[in-house]
Formats: C-alpha cells, sequence, structure tokens
C-alpha cells in the first residue's frame, strides 16, 4: 500500500533511514569525534553554559567576523558538541567564532522543545556579534525552523528535512511525535517566505532519495544558492561547510 510519493511503509522507513544508503555511516560517525577531538586540542574552545546545557566556542583567528553557529544532526536523537567541532578549524581560520551547543535530544524532550533551547542559545550568544548559523541533517531542520523565526548574518543549510509530513508517516514516527499543528509549525518549506538571504543549501547526490527530494524542494521554495555534492553521501557532506565551494562562500 503507497504509504507517500509512491513509497509502501517499507520504502518510505529506508528512505529516512541514512544507514541504507550510506553502509560506511560509523567511520564516518567515528571521524566526526577524532576530528572534534583534534579540533578542541588545536583551539581550546571555551567550555560556556548557556540554560541547562554547555557550547564549546571557538575562538576566532585574525580578523573578527561575528559567530558561525552550528548545529550538529543525529536524528534529532542522538550526538552531541563532542561529534560536532569539525568545521571550527576552517572558520575559525576565516575570522569567526565558532558556537557548537550541546541540546536535548528525543525521545527525552520533545521537539517544540528542542527549539525553544536552540532560541534562547541564540540570544544567549547575540550580544557577541552577528551571528552565522548553520545545520546538519536534524540540524539544518532546527535551523532552517530558527531561520523562520530570526534573522541571521547567513544561514547555510546541509542535508536537511524540511518538510515533517513523510517523517511523521516513516519508522521516526516512534520517537518523533507531534500533533498535526505542531508538525506544519515546525516544516520550515511552509513558512519558506520568512528566511531572509543569503540563504545556501547544500547536499549529495549519494543521499537517500527523500534526502535529495526535501533538499531540492527547498532550495526551489526559496531561491536560495545550492550546493550540490558529486559522489557525497548523507556524512560526508557534513563536512561541505569546511571545503569546496561551500566554504569558500562561506568565507569569501
Amino acid at each position: 500500500m503507497t504509504v507517500w510519493l509512491g513509497y509502501d511503509q517499507a520504502a518510505l522507513d529506508a528512505a529516512y533511514d541514512q544507514r541504507v544508503w550510506a553502509p560506511d555511516m560509523a567511520e564516518w560517525l567515528a571521524r566526526y569525534r577524532a576530528d572534534t577531538a583534534a579540533a578542541r586540542a588545536a583551539l581550546r574552545p571555551e567550555i560556556l553554559s548557556y540554560g541547562p546545557h554547555l557550547l564549546d566556542l571557538y575562538p576566532a583567528r585574525g580578523t573578527p567576523r561575528g559567530i558561525h553557529l552550528h548545529i550538529h544532526g543525529g536524528a534529532w536523537r542522538a550526538q552531541s558538541r563532542d561529534d560536532s567541532g569539525f568545521l571550527a578549524p576552517a572558520l575559525t581560520a576565516a575570522g569567526f567564532a565558532v558556537a557548537v551547543p550541546d541540546f536535548s535530544l528525543l525521545p527525552a524532550r520533545r521537539l517544540p522543545d528542542v527549539v525553544a533551547e536552540l532560541r534562547d542559545c541564540v540570544a544567549w550568544l547575540r550580544p557577541r556579534g552577528p551571528i552565522h548559523l548553520s545545520g546538519h541533517s536534524s540540524g539544518a531542520h532546527l535551523a532552517a525552523v530558527l531561520a523562520t523565526e530570526m534573522a541571521f548574518a547567513s544561514v547555510t543549510l546541509v542535508s536537511g528535512i524540511y518538510d515533517l509530513a513523510p517523517v511523521l508517516l516513516s519508522a521516526r514516527r516512534h520517537y518523533v511525535q507531534l500533533e498535526a499543528a505542531e508538525a506544519a509549525a515546525l516544516s520550515p518549506i511552509r513558512q519558506a517566505a520568512r528566511i531572509a538571504p543569503p540563504l545556501r543549501l547544500a547536499w549529495g547526490t549519494a543521499e537517500s532519495p527523500e534526502f535529495i527530494r526535501q533538499s531540492e524542494a527547498m532550495a526551489a521554495a526559496t531561491g536560495a544558492e545550492t550546493f550540490v555534492l558529486p559522489g557525497v553521501n548523507h556524512f560526508g557532506a557534513a563536512y561541505a561547510p569546511a571545503q569546496g565551494p561551500l566554504q569558500a562562500a562561506l568565507t569569501a
């Protein structure tokens, strides 16, 4: 039986399970953590508190250009700042102080609560200078939601989910539990006109078909500048802000 856009249940579940499309997922996750540890050792970030959570603030080098706030992925239920500082060396070299926060994970908290925590994080960072926002995977979703509500110097979304309707039909519905009105409010593609430019979207050609479709739809809805990463899977795409054309655009 068709569940969504021609998918039956098993196919839709697979389309939202990156393990199906990236058999080397474990290696990428280990690299995230190792590269974050190396960044911490080299750059010695401040460990600060915002609300109940900790945040790593990597110091800018050279002429300061503001804050780059990066929101990690992990399907809303995994990863932390221990896995998410690997962008810092490239971005701090360009003059950005890089903020990498922890925040609550599902299912211990609900998605609206997580968005509220990150909203508080942005408000806490505001006095430090202009904020450039980025996120990867579920972090790109959270960043996009924030961008519909708040102004940023720039927004960069990598391999995100922007419409929760199919997510709530997939196996992820077992831990992403939302009322219909909440799902609509937390689907940034439905509020795309509220996102002020400059907006950049990136995704890999080796990602799942639903993640590619979601990125293409968000790009069409917003007119964002796009960066398509040939042969790159979902986990490799996380490095895009620190290398290649996307890094050049972010640090120009």
